[in-house]
């Protein structure tokens, strides 16, 4: 099975490797070793290099560039995509641009960090025609420096795209042409099915091309581990040594990775990433934009999926409170029968869902708001970014002549599951201009919740500042213009 490796036409061969081998080990197996290993958790970001997947736009064939944590990507889900790494980037004895600019602003010391900011970099300088600290601070989020700090990194990010400005091409923009032609030629190898011995058994790997083959492999195979992007199950083989016997993954499977507006509602294939469904989420929800910054880095974001996140059962992922609260229903499919439950009766316990053996999540289906709704999202972790949250809130508002007629809200974070907070609607929705909601939600929320005390938060914190955070929904409801500390500043 076949990738295409950095300035290379020819399809690269992954060559027999164990399923659960990542892209990082797979790279640095193969000498190309400026793909440094940090975390192995996707934080740190010196193991960042750049996948090129193909796209359609205005019906011709492009290649969009997304920055990926190879530490917790697995290496035969690449087939058919271009990586691209640090070693990638230079002609003969010239410099890349970004490197060119990394060198001029000294934007590197150790260097242990500095491929990592080398290809964010280059991904933004693919991907962005006119750039701002707003855009700059998205593509380097997830990639932290411990020696020259940020501002020299910052400068070489303008300094880049200045020269980019000026005409010059690198080589990859010279030969998109060829590439495309190469990766759609990849791109028509449909299933892969492979195995690995080892230690006298056999593992197993699948990646169907249909939903059709996909609900006949997992009814064949209900033991399977079902891979979208890995970035949380991945961190089992990374961190606890896990093997999984058989992955199938389901990112090349074409009904998954859809975005389909229906009229009345959105529908969001299971495999699509996060930063793929940016765009029509922030269209219908605009406050959302902000939210999503501090979900995670850039390249988490380019590689998680919605779907995943939500089959995960993490009671601390950010976006199961806010489909919760925006009434989402999920269509779930099992051989060749689907059905639709609401997002709000997924979850059972921790970790615990409704799917059944064999069944798997085929969308995510999400109402489209009126002109008179508001979503309002609140997130508190001690990190202001790219943390998990102590307490996540999502509150969606319906008025009627200014005055709030229905409010659904989402939690995380204040029980085993992402759960909706019926007793804290019906507070908000009686007191929402009372100078008493603050004390009456805290007794709405105590009522509902007995939130657990972790290292990121106590019990007693989770509920007071749940209640504080229903307070302040309460102002922004009355219109009170209340700061989004999201926003960056050029200041």
């Amino acid at each position: 099975m076949s990738i295409l490796l950095n300035q290379s036409f020819i399809p690269y061969e992954l060559g027999e490797i164990n399923p659960n081998t990542t892209v990082l080990e797979w790279l640095r197996s193969n000498r190309l070793v400026g793909t440094k290993e940090g975390c192995a958790s996707g934080d740190c970001g010196a193991c960042t290099a750049v996948i090129g997947e193909l796209v359609t736009v205005n019906k011709k064939d492009v290649i969009q560039y997304k920055s990926i944590n190879t530490c917790i990507a697995l290496a035969y889900t690449l087939l058919g995509k271009h990586l691209i790494t640090v070693e990638g980037l230079k002609e003969g004895d010239d410099l890349h641009p970004v490197q060119k600019a990394m060198v001029t602003e000294n934007g590197s010391q150790c260097g242990f960090c500095t491929p990592g900011f080398v290809m964010s970099l280059f991904a933004m300088y693919h991907n962005e025609k006119v750039i701002d600290l707003t855009k700059i601070n998205d593509a380097l989020s997830g990639n932290l420096c411990r020696c020259t700090g940020y501002k020299p990194i910052i400068s070489a990010a303008y300094l880049a795209l200045s020269e980019k400005e000026k005409g010059s091409q690198d080589f990859y923009e010279r030969h998109q042409a060829k590439f495309v032609e190469s990766l759609v030629k990849l791109r028509n190898e449909k299933d892969v099915s492979l195995s690995y011995a080892k230690d006298q058994k056999t593992l197993l790997f699948d990646a169907p091309s249909n939903i059709h083959k996909l609900s006949q492999l997992l009814s064949d195979n209900p033991s399977a581990n079902i891979l979208a992007a890995g970035t949380d199950l991945n961190l089992e083989i990374t961190q606890s040594m896990k093997e999984f016997p058989h992955i199938v993954s389901v990112n090349r499977v074409t009904e998954l990775k859809q975005i389909v507006d229906n009229g009345s509602e959105i529908e969001i294939g299971a495999a699509v990433s996060y930063e793929e469904a940016k765009s029509i989420l922030v269209k219908h929800w605009p406050n959302l934009n902000s939210f999503l910054q501090r979900f995670a880095s850039l390249p988490i974001k380019n590689w998680a999926t919605i779907g995943g996140n939500i089959a995960n059962a993490s009671p601390i992922g950010d976006m199961a409170p806010v489909l919760i609260a925006l009434e989402s229903k999920l269509k779930l499919r099992k051989g060749d029968s689907s059905r639709v439950i609401a997002l709000e009766d997924f979850f059972i316990s921790y970790k615990k869902t409704l799917l059944e053996s064999s069944e798997f999540i085929e969308s995510i289906l999400i109402p489209k708001p009126s002109s008179d709704d508001q979503l309002i999202t609140h997130k508190i972790s001690k990190r202001y970014e790219d943390d998990i949250s102590a307490v996540c809130m999502a509150v969606n508002v319906k008025s009627d002549k200014s005055k709030p007629c229905s409010v659904k809200i989402g939690m995380g974070g204040m029980s085993g599951i992402p759960q909706r907070a019926i007793e804290l609607e019906k507070a908000l929705l009686d007191n929402w201009n009372s100078e008493e909601l603050k004390s009456v939600a805290y007794e709405a929320l105590s009522k509902e919740f007995s939130p657990f005390t972790d290292v990121r938060a106590s019990s007693e914190y989770r509920l007071r500042v749940s209640a504080g955070l229903a307070q302040k929904t309460s102002l922004i409801m009355q219109g009170y213009s209340v700061e989004d500390l999201a926003h960056y500043s050029e200041h």
